[in-house]
């Protein structure tokens, strides 16, 4: 597998961590392109693929619950650029809210991942990203 580019959107410092953990645990090579706020990510959007920094990148990691602007918005602006319609995100979050579940539904090549409280669950996101990166290619479908 190439070294994957990933945008992160968390504003927690500890989940950022994790995440690390488990693409380590995963062994997958990447480069982390972290952004704590929703603001702070909608300017990464915009300016994806303009320079070496802000790569667009290969999966979009994102919390729905950042501050500033949350994380729906962020996403649908994503979806509008033009390279990253196609572009696996999963969602990260701690809410198991259905109304939260829906909404992100309505987005293609969209996975929702709650976080858990055991360390060995949360190790498995990096099968999930693992999993949606050998999917890309794949037809999309609803």
């Amino acid at each position: 597998m190439k070294l994957l580019h990933i945008l992160v959107a968390e504003d927690n410092h500890a989940d950022v961590i994790l995440l690390r953990e488990a693409l380590q645990h995963h062994r997958i090579e990447h480069e982390l392109h972290v952004v704590s706020d929703g603001q702070a990510a909608l300017d990464f959007v915009g300016r994806m693929g303009s320079s070496p920094e802000t790569p667009c990148p290969d999966i979009l990691l994102l919390d729905l619950n950042l501050p500033k602007v949350d994380g729906p918005t962020i996403l649908q602006e994503f979806r509008n650029h033009p390279d990253c319609a196609h572009t696996p995100v999963i969602v990260v979050t701690s809410s198991d809210a259905k109304k939260d579940r829906a909404r992100i539904a309505e987005f293609d090549r969209t996975t929702y991942f709650r976080k858990p409280s055991d360390f060995d669950e949360f190790m498995e996101l990096g099968a999930i990203i693992r999993e949606a990166i050998n999917d890309r290619d794949a037809p999309a479908s609803n």
